[in-house]
C-alpha cells in the first residue's frame, strides 16, 4: 500500500545532505518524498534532523515540506511546486510585508490580500504563496463571473488581450473550471489553477518575415509595455501589432495612455516599409492591414476552438472583451461567430484589477485520497471514513490560515468538494457536494450523480462510462469569508445620438481604402448612445474600434454591446 513504510529513513544520509547544503549557503531547503501525501512521517523526521543540524551549525534557513504545503500525488509536479514556493513565492513575502508596512504608516486599516490561483484572495501571510501565480488573468475571469451574475447570465467566453498574450477562459453554468496540474511554460505544477489558455499573441507581439519563405510570423515574443517601434523611447526595432494599429489610424499617436506616451507614426510607417512591405512588394497600409487581419484570424481560431472543444457553440455564450488591446480587435476576432452578445466594459483596461476586487477572501486546501467508490453504495463505511477524515484535516488547515487574519471558524463558509473520475481514465472532474460529511448511501449516490452531470457537460452524455466504476482522487475544502464587492455603475438613459459637439474625425485605413472615422471620447458618452461604424471610441487606457457595419450601444452600467452587421448562420456540427 502506498504510504506504508517499506524501508526506514536513512537518517545519517539525511543529516549529511543537510550539512552539505548548509555549507553551500543555500537560502532554503525543500523536502519531498514519493508518497508523503499519504504518510508524511519521513518528511517530518527529515525536518527534525535539519533543525538539529542548523542548531548545531548556528545557521537558520526556511524548510519547505511538500506534505505540509501540497499533500497531493504526482511527486514531480509536487516537487516543482514546492521549488516555486521556495524560490519565487517566499522571497515575494518580504516585498508584501514592506508594502503592508508602508500602507500602515500611511494610516491604512485594511489587510493586504493577493489574488490566488483558485480564484479567491488570500492573505500575504498565507503559507502557500505559490498560489499567487498568474493572478492578473485570473482576476479577469473572476470579474467576468461576478459581472455575469450581476447581469443575469451564466455562459461567458472571457477574452483578455494585453501587450504580451491573449488569454481565454470559459464560464459555463456560472462556474469556471479548475486545473489541478497546470503546465506553466512547460513547468508542470501541482496546485489548483483557474483554467485559462494563453496564446503568445498580444498587441505588442513582434511581426517578422521568415528569411526563407517570406511568410509573416506574429509573436510569440513581444515588446510588451514598450509598445513598439512607434514609441521612440522603447528601444524596440522590430515591428509590432501596435505599430500597425498606429499606421492604420486605429490608435491615436498623440493620445496613447491619455497622452502620457507620444507615438511616432512616421517611425512606425518606415519600419513596416523596410521590414514587411518592401520585401513583399506591398503598399505599407495594405501590409499593415494584412498583418492585423492575420492577427485577428489567429485569435478567432483560438476562440472557436476553445468553445467547440468543450462541445458547445458560440450561440450558447456571450463574449466579454477586456484588457487594453481587447476592444481594439474584438470586432475582428468575433466576426461571424454569432455570440449571443459581445460586451466591452468601459473599464476594460483595468478589468483584471476589478476582478480581484470582486473575489472573496478564500482559502482552498486539497489532499489526494484515491478512494474507489465501487460497491460503496452497499457498504460505504470505508469510503466515507477516508473522505471524512481528509475533509476534517483540510478544514483545520483552512481555519488555521484564516486565523492569521483574525477570522474565526464561525465567520467562514465551508464548501466541500471532491474530484472524481472513471476508474482507469486519466482526467478527473471537480464537483461540489451539499453536505459536510458522508453518512449515508444516498450521499454517495449524490456524488456519483453530480459527477455524471458534470462529466456530461464537459465531454458529452455519450462519453459516460459508469461500467468502469468511480474513483475519488482528491478531497477539497474551500473556506470563504465574503468580502465587500464593487457595485456596477447605474446611470440614467440618454438619447440614442451622442452629443455632436464631442465628435472629431480622422482617416483610417479599412478594407483596402481610406474612410473618415468618427472619434468619440468614451467618458463623455451617455447610456443609450448608439455608435455606428466606422467609429473609434477613445479613453486614456484603451481604444474601442467599431468597424463599418457594426454598432456599439452603451448601457446604463457603462458596458458597450457590440452588434455585428448581421447574424450569419454558421454550421458548427453541434
Amino acid at each position: 500500500m502506498f504510504g506504508a513504510e517499506q524501508i526506514p529513513l536513512y537518517e545519517n544520509e539525511v543529516q549529511q545532505a543537510i550539512r552539505e547544503l548548509l555549507q553551500k549557503n543555500v537560502a532554503g531547503i525543500c523536502i519531498t518524498f514519493l508518497h508523503s501525501y499519504v504518510n508524511p512521517s519521513h518528511e517530518k523526521k527529515a525536518k527534525a534532523i535539519a533543525e538539529d543540524v542548523m542548531k548545531e551549525l548556528g545557521v537558520s534557513v526556511p524548510l519547505f515540506l511538500s506534505s505540509e504545503l501540497y499533500p497531493v500525488s504526482q511527486d514531480f509536479a509536487r516537487l516543482n511546486t514546492v521549488l516555486v514556493e521556495a524560490y519565487a513565492a517566499e522571497p515575494s513575502r518580504g516585498q508584501f510585508q514592506r508594502i503592508t508596512e508602508k500602507l500602515r504608516a500611511l494610516g491604512a486599516k485594511f489587510e493586504l490580500r493577493v489574488m490566488a490561483s483558485h480564484g479567491g484572495t488570500i492573505s500575504t501571510e498565507a503559507k502557500e504563496l505559490a498560489r499567487t501565480l498568474v493572478s492578473g488573468p485570473i482576476g479577469g475571469v473572476v470579474g467576468a463571473q461576478y459581472l455575469a451574475r450581476q447581469l443575469g447570465f451564466e455562459n461567458v467566453v472571457c477574452s483578455d488581450i494585453g501587450g504580451t498574450s491573449f488569454d481565454l477562459a470559459l464560464i459555463t453554468g456560472g462556474q469556471f473550471a479548475i486545473r489541478t496540474q497546470p503546465n506553466m511554460a512547460r513547468f508542470v505544477l501541482k496546485l489548483p489553477l483557474v483554467e485559462i489558455d494563453s496564446v503568445g499573441a498580444g498587441t505588442g507581439s513582434f511581426v517578422r518575415l521568415t528569411p526563407s519563405s517570406k511568410r509573416i510570423e506574429i509573436g510569440p515574443d513581444s515588446a510588451g509595455y514598450r509598445i513598439g517601434v512607434s514609441n521612440p523611447d522603447s528601444g524596440v526595432t522590430t515591428v509590432t501589432i501596435n505599430d500597425c494599429n498606429v499606421v492604420l489610424g486605429y490608435l491615436n499617436a498623440d493620445n496613447f495612455l491619455g497622452g502620457d506616451v507620444k507615438l511616432d507614426r512616421q517611425r512606425a510607417y518606415e519600419a513596416i516599409q523596410e521590414q514587411i512591405a518592401a520585401p513583399l512588394g506591398l503598399d505599407v497600409y495594405a501590409a499593415a492591414e494584412g498583418i492585423v487581419s492575420l492577427f485577428q484570424d489567429h485569435l478567432r481560431n483560438e476562440v472557436i476552438s476553445r468553445v467547440l472543444g468543450k462541445g458547445y457553440a458560440p450561440e450558447n455564450y456571450r463574449l466579454l472583451s477586456y484588457g487594453g488591446g481587447g476592444p481594439v480587435h474584438v470586432a475582428g476576432y468575433t466576426a461571424g461567430l454569432n455570440f449571443q452578445d459581445i460586451l466591452v466594459p468601459s473599464w476594460a483596461a483595468g478589468f483584471s484589477a476589478y476582478g480581484c476586487a470582486c473575489a472573496d477572501f478564500e482559502y482552498r486546501a486539497d489532499k489526494t485520497v484515491q478512494v474507489a467508490i465501487a460497491h460503496a453504495r452497499a457498504d460505504f463505511s470505508a469510503f466515507a471514513s477516508a473522505i471524512n477524515a481528509a475533509w476534517s484535516e483540510l478544514k483545520e488547515r483552512v481555519i488555521g490560515e484564516f486565523a492569521k487574519s483574525g477570522i474565526g471558524d464561525s465567520d467562514i463558509e465551508f464548501r466541500h468538494h471532491v474530484r472524481v473520475q472513471y476508474v482507469g481514465q486519466l482526467n478527473d472532474v471537480e464537483i461540489q457536494v451539499p453536505f459536510e460529511r458522508i453518512e449515508s448511501s444516498e450521499q454517495v449516490q449524490t456524488i456519483i450523480d453530480r459527477f455524471e452531470e458534470a462529466y456530461s457537460k464537459m465531454y458529452s452524455r455519450s462519453a459516460r462510462s459508469p461500467e468502469l466504476g468511480y474513483l475519488v482522487t482528491t478531497a477539497i475544502i474551500t473556506g470563504v469569508a465574503p468580502s465587500e464587492k464593487p457595485s456596477l455603475p447605474e446611470e440614467p438613459m440618454g438619447g440614442e445620438q451622442p452629443d455632436g459637439d464631442d465628435v472629431e474625425t480622422r482617416p483610417v485605413y479599412y478594407k483596402g481604402g481610406w474612410t473618415e472615422a468618427k472619434v468619440y471620447q468614451m467618458e463623455r458618452l451617455k447610456a443609450g448612445n448608439r455608435i455606428k461604424g466606422f467609429s473609434v471610441i477613445e479613453s486614456p487606457n484603451t481604444t474601442f474600434v467599431v468597424p463599418t457595419g457594426y454598432e456599439a450601444v452603451l448601457d446604463t452600467h457603462r458596458i458597450f454591446h457590440l452588434k455585428p452587421p448581421s447574424k450569419t448562420i454558421r454550421k458548427t456540427g453541434v
